[in-house]
């Protein structure tokens, strides 16, 4: 009986004087006992002097280890907790608005995969819109991009996206197009002109960043306004063609885009 009372006051004594650890960013450690992890702080003594509470930023807390075994991982950035989307609709389909303008139709999906990055692809139908240069075209032209939303250059506390959706982006992108379109050429010689009508077609392809911002209206109704700049073909001297996006010849391989989509979230 006698030793198990040793044992029982050794296990007690031991739990008095046992150690959390506060690990800190910069790999620092706090050897103490912590009382209270409140909202932008953690409280905490030292077993020596257990009247006099101390507090660190959680901001400069990388990890707690308690002396049970448990450890608490601090999350430093509000804007990647995906506990504050919870019941937000993560998905969207869009149309764009300014497409039809230049002769085709587009259709475009987007799914958020964490906090703060989405990808986004679109089809576009040649052809189905205003035929302003009377070409007659037909094809489609395809898209992916990567989006990454932006986060404000500082940030209080528990800050984050007000839908896991909405804000401005960053996002590359790469299209590809295929169309078939009427030309007209016209030859002058010994005075007389002649023309010919012929189909044409032309391949294109483009390395874009487009900047961007989405607004989001009651978890149901978007709208995404974006231009972007890069490289690509898919044009020559004579002929430019917009369906999707502007690109210049081998000799000026530069491209652009730009437009406006609204749409729906899922």
């Amino acid at each position: 009986m006698k030793i198990l009372t040793i044992f029982f006051l050794a296990f007690l004594s031991f739990s008095a004087f046992s150690q959390d650890k506060i690990i800190k960013k910069s790999k620092a450690v706090i050897d103490c006992k912590v009382t209270e992890i409140a909202a932008d702080e953690v409280k905490y003594y030292y077993a020596d002097n257990p009247k006099l509470v101390f507090g660190i930023d959680k901001v400069l807390v990388e990890k707690i280890e308690f002396a049970t075994g448990e450890v608490i991982v601090m999350d430093g950035n509000s804007f990647n907790n995906a506990e504050y989307y919870i019941g937000q609709h993560k998905h969207a389909l869009k149309v764009s608005f300014t497409a039809p303008m230049v002769g085709s139709t587009e259709f475009i999906y987007e799914q958020s995969i964490k906090p703060g990055k989405s990808w986004e692809t679109a089809l576009g139908i040649i052809g189905l819109g205003f035929d302003s240069q009377e070409i007659n075209p037909r094809g489609a032209y395809g898209k992916f991009a990567y989006k990454l939303m932006k986060v404000p250059d500082y940030y209080m506390q528990r800050m984050h996206y007000s839908h896991i959706l909405k804000g401005a982006y960053f996002a590359p992108e790469m299209a590809l197009r295929y169309v078939a379109y009427d030309t007209n050429n016209y030859y002058y010689y010994n005075n007389n002109y002649t023309e010919s009508h012929e189909r044409e077609e032309q391949f294109g392809m483009a390395v874009l960043l487009k900047f961007g911002k989405q607004w989001v209206f009651d978890d149901s109704f978007l709208v995404d306004v974006f231009f972007g700049v890069g490289f690509g073909i898919g044009g020559d001297d004579y002929e430019t063609l917009s369906y999707g996006f502007i690109a210049g010849s081998g000799d000026f391989p530069i491209a652009g885009t730009a437009g406006i989509r609204i749409g729906w979230v899922l």
